[in-house]
């Protein structure tokens, strides 16, 4: 069995001899000798060899975790960690060496290094379900990088070990279409000027730099991330998450209960969505309006301003091509008489084949991301500039107006960072309802809504095991929509949709109760269809920022966004048999699984009825947020909100917010054309000044 390299730009250094990052340079250790160690041991207890039985695939079941070089991966990524996230890590680990801290755990006071495999085994599973907070969220943390680094790292010919036991086949990274958007690098300490300054690349800032544009604007946009194109997409899972997404896929909440998956880099989001283009229910725009207290959301203007959005990203149904992971939810639907429509998607002359990939970027060029539409519309039109890799530091404010940024640019060729100055009487905040209101608040602005608010749409999955292929990696990634439960109680609820899975994401969510459970589930992914539960959220939580200026996720789902996660999950359950699943396991610490027809299974009523019992929050069951919304939220009253309705912060002249971040709640459904349309209305009320 041939050692496995981490090699994401073709580095051949093998693991675990010596630490590479993703970009394939040397990294100082960051655990000590004995921590490295434990780390070791815990990944080959989680990924151990086995030996392999009835059914099982002989070369899977052979594989370890250090063959694979996981828990060098691990570590390298603890960089990306917050302070708080990696002294847990590191305390967990130091706890595993202390005899007495397992004789608390299986009564065997020994170190956890000198336990056998089936000891070790039990300490996991007894964190997994202790009732001390740091214990199932320490596990949690280690169980999904490991198994997620197990599944999708890669040796130097772009190959997994793992995936031909699972019929898992990555992109061929098929032709790619010419790039279009001419990038800045910064070489030196540099200072700029503008009529328009723009923070943030991702679903709003575009919007508002192509109208700007047009207009006759001169526009800079800053991206903290990375400038690809889709040439420089390599669809493969650990690359695209690497490259594509904030803190290469890392980011969490504070106490690591909700992991967050946000788009980073020219295009933000829109470049790794599943291009699902819903407008804004009128019902919720009639809600945001009367809780802002700002007309803009029931008025016409705002209605045109969908339209234009939709119209430019060329929003249709006649590409959303039902693939088979979606169609067991409209199977499903259908049995129970549920509700369910198909879903409209930003799509231009896609290529269904290479649809299932684009979740680390489209090669192709037919999802029409911000990139490929209002950024070349901008730069077509008018005079732009966009600089990636430059993170704005602070905002310049002298006598109640805004006149520039104070950014960090990094050349991409020698690592090096430059300071950079952008004058500009316009600036607009883009960058995320995470990372604009900590820009604001390191910017010294003392508004109390800063921050507050944060609504990210809490989502989990039920996945369903079927006789024939699935195969959820391949195709359109969602175009059926269950909202027969959307409006529950007043106006929450929540949404059934399909998640395009591979095989490092499909590892992370799949619960592990032991080795050889987790393996063979992992066994049976092209046979496995995938439903989400998303959920509107009524409370919202908090980014603050930490002393190094970093942005801190503090967010835990409230009485009723629990209620709705557990009825969301047993309506997924119910969808799943109803469309014939054989076997259906639900997202909880503690093991609960359908089987369809087997004598010593419950009924889908009482299963059902059992998991309506089952905590959802605190790491005791997989939860994620693909959406973030509200934290610098337009309103009518400085107390209560960041901006007004034109989209201008309060007491800051010139100062704009256009993106997710001002939204005054959670949209309900997908947010990506609700941020976009609420950009596009606040760059008409710019280009009105």
């Amino acid at each position: 069995m041939k050692n496995f390299n981490l090699s994401l730009k073709g580095a051949q250094t093998p693991f675990p001899q010596a630490i590479v990052n993703l970009h394939g340079s040397a990294q100082t250790p960051r655990l000590s000798t004995s921590e490295r160690q434990t780390l070791r041991d815990v990944c080959d207890t989680l990924l151990p060899s086995l030996a392999p039985e009835g059914g099982d695939d002989a070369e899977l079941f052979l594989l370890n975790a250090n063959m694979i070089g996981v828990a060098a991966a691990i570590e390298e990524g603890i960089a990306r960690l917050s302070k708080r996230q990696r002294s847990l890590l590191k305390r967990l680990l130091n706890s595993l060496e202390r005899p007495l801290f397992i004789a608390l755990l299986i009564h065997q006071p020994r170190r956890f290094g000198d336990l056998t495999r089936a000891e070790r085994e039990r300490v996991l599973s007894s964190m997994s379900m202790s009732t001390l907070r740091w214990l199932r969220t320490g596990f949690q943390a280690v169980k999904r990088l490991a198994t997620y680094y197990f599944y999708s790292i890669t040796d130097g010919e772009g190959l997994n070990p793992t995936w031909p036991a699972l019929k898992y086949k990555s992109s061929d990274n098929p032709p790619a279409i010419q790039p279009s958007l001419k990038l800045t690098s910064v070489k030196r300490a540099t200072t700029l000027e503008a009529d328009v300054c723009i923070v943030g690349a991702g679903a709003g800032g575009p919007v508002i730099a192509g109208e700007l544009a047009a207009a006759g604007l001169r526009v800079i946009v800053l991206e903290a991330g990375g400038g690809q194109q889709s040439p420089d997409f390599d669809q493969r899972e650990a690359v695209g998450m690497q490259r594509l997404y904030l803190d290469a896929g890392m980011t969490a909440t504070r106490d690591l209960g909700i992991a967050i998956l946000a788009g980073a880099g020219v295009g933000g989001g829109t470049r790794v969505n599943w291009q699902t283009a819903i407008k804004l229910p009128d019902y919720i725009r009639r809600e945001f309006s009367e809780r802002s207290g700002c007309r803009v959301f029931v008025e016409d203007s705002f209605t045109r301003s969908l339209d234009a959005v939709a119209a430019r990203l060329n929003v249709n149904e006649a590409e959303s091509v039902v693939n088979s992971n979606n169609a067991k939810l409209r199977d499903g639907c259908e049995a129970l008489g549920y509700r369910w429509s198909m879903i409209q998607r930003n799509a231009r002359n896609c290529d269904p084949t290479q649809c299932g990939y684009c979740t680390f970027g489209c090669r192709h060029g037919g999802k029409q991301s911000t990139a490929v539409t209002y950024l070349d519309d901008a730069q077509r039109l008018g005079d732009v500039s966009i600089v990636p890799r430059c993170r704005v530091e602070r905002l310049v404010i002298s006598d109640g107006r805004v006149t520039g940024v104070e950014a960090i640019a990094i050349d991409a060729e020698t690592g090096r960072g430059h300071t950079m100055q952008v004058r500009a009487l316009i600036v607009v905040m883009a960058a995320g309802a995470i990372h604009s209101p900590a820009l604001l608040l390191r910017s010294g602005l003392d508004l109390p809504a800063i921050g507050r608010n944060l609504f990210l749409h809490p989502t989990t999955t039920v996945a369903g095991v079927y006789s024939e292929t699935v195969a959820p990696w391949l195709g359109p990634p969602q175009t059926i929509l269950c909202d027969e439960f959307s409006e529950l109680k007043d106006n929450y609820g929540f949404r059934l949709e399909t998640a395009p899975v591979h095989p490092g994401m499909m590892a992370l969510a799949t619960p592990w109760f032991s080795a050889r459970d987790h393996r063979r589930r992992m066994q049976q992914l092209s046979n496995t269809s995938v439903f989400i539960v998303l959920v509107r959220d009524r409370e919202g939580g908090r980014v603050r920022v930490a002393r190094s200026g970093r942005p801190v996720i503090e967010y835990r789902p409230g009485k009723l966004e629990r209620a709705l996660l557990q009825r969301g999950i047993q309506e997924a359950v119910k969808v799943h048999a109803a469309a014939g699943a054989d076997e259906i396991l639900a997202p909880h610490a503690r093991k609960q699984c359908f089987r369809q027809g087997s004598p010593e299974s419950l009924a889908v009523k009482d299963f059902c009825a059992r998991l309506s019992r089952q905590a959802v929050d605190r790491n005791w069951a997989t939860l994620y947020s693909a959406h973030q919304m509200g934290t610098c939220r337009m309103g009518a009253d400085a107390r209560t909100a960041v901006c007004d309705s034109d989209g201008e912060v309060f007491g800051v002249r010139g100062l704009f917010i256009g993106d997710a971040s001002a939204l005054p709640g959670a949209t309900g459904v997908n947010p990506m054309i609700s941020i976009m349309a609420l950009a596009h209305h606040t760059a008409q009320r710019i280009k009105a000044r």
